[in-house]
């Protein structure tokens, strides 16, 4: 698998900003929801990232309005396992 799969695959971004008077939502370049209110629309996006976190991806949610907002969620540590320890090789 290529490295920069295997960051996508481990990562979600969310991007919350007012359009035609409602606040978009988007899940990594794709249409998640709108919402009337920008609370709604955080509150939507943070819990999605919160999940996602809980399995294992890596989220954040970012929010273009008057006041930035940035918000990260990170899965606990015990939510990856290392790859395999492969012998060292040993010429003798």
């Amino acid at each position: 698998m290529d490295r920069a799969e295997t960051r996508h695959a481990r990562t979600c971004k969310y991007v919350i900003a007012e359009r035609f008077g409602r606040w978009q939502v988007w899940r990594d370049d794709g249409d998640a929801g709108a919402f009337d209110e920008q609370a709604d629309a955080v509150r939507f996006a943070c819990n999605q990232a919160r999940e996602r976190a809980a399995a294992g991806i890596a989220g954040v949610v970012v929010v273009q309005a008057a006041v930035r907002e940035m918000h990260c969620f990170t899965p606990p540590a015990d939510a990856y396992t290392p790859p395999p320890r492969v012998p060292a090789l040993r010429l003798v």
